[in-house]
């Protein structure tokens, strides 16, 4: 009796990264141990997807997964943000080339390019051509997942940002996002909780905010998810 009261199930969450950087999120992920009464969860990487070989090779280093150099780019984005055509042998990615990449997903973590959005860019630049077919590359790669896993939506999205992106420069640039996201049957985070400190969420010596946005179907996930408990911001010293 005390052997199966104490008895632990393990339940396999698989994420994603769409623009995946170096893979520290999903590092992160991996490092996780999350437990919930007998439940334990592990997670297991299922890939990322960058447009930088670079970045791949170091996502590939700290998640021991393959990662796959993908250009997220419309041809007609590609011309307005490089300013010429696509090289010969370049082709759009398609729903299925994502899929085929991440396989079954229960997360995806998605940390498109922010400059759009950045301080250090002014409200000028940010109006040009160049800069609307970056932020159009993340609608666009949003509707290649949500397409992708239109028979089996992904449980939960997340979506991280500049803080930015919510002010009043990416008020509707987010309403767009958000009424895509509900129309495939997602529910939308509630905005006024979307700027988060990292250094209070992970105990790090370190503040730095970020935007988040979580998307969950309520197909796979019904109950609202909570924010995770405030932690103190460490001392550097204490770190070292």
């Amino acid at each position: 009796m005390n052997a199966f009261r104490h008895a632990t199930a393990e339940v396999v969450i698989r994420h994603g990264h769409m623009a995946c950087g170096l893979g520290a999120g999903a590092a992160g992920m991996n490092a996780a141990n999350p437990r919930v009464g007998p439940l334990r969860g592990r997670f297991e990487c299922a890939g990322g997807i960058d447009v930088d070989e670079g970045a791949i090779r170091n996502f590939e280093r700290l998640t021991g997964v393959k990662g796959t150099v993908m250009d997220l780019f419309s041809e007609a984005q590609y011309r307005a943000f490089h300013g010429e055509a696509p090289p010969p042998g370049w082709r759009e990615a398609t729903p299925r080339d994502v899929r085929g990449v991440f396989g079954r997903l229960d997360i995806l973590f998605a940390s498109y390019p922010c400059k759009g959005f950045s301080g250090l860019l002014s409200a000028r630049a940010a109006e040009t051509a160049k800069y609307q077919a970056l932020n159009d590359l993340t609608t666009r790669g949003m509707m290649l997942s949500l397409e992708a896993y239109r028979d089996d939506p992904v449980a939960i999205v997340a979506f991280e940002n500049v803080p930015r992106i919510a002010s009043s420069r990416g008020a509707r640039f987010l309403a767009k996002i958000d009424a895509l996201y509900r129309a495939y049957g997602y529910v939308v985070s509630d905005v006024e909780d979307s700027i988060h400190d990292c250094g209070t969420i992970g105990g790090l010596a370190q503040s730095r905010k970020r935007f988040l946005r979580l998307f969950r179907h309520p197909s796979k996930v019904p109950n609202f998810i909570y924010q995770p408990a405030k932690k103190r911001l460490r001392g550097v010293g204490e770190v070292i």
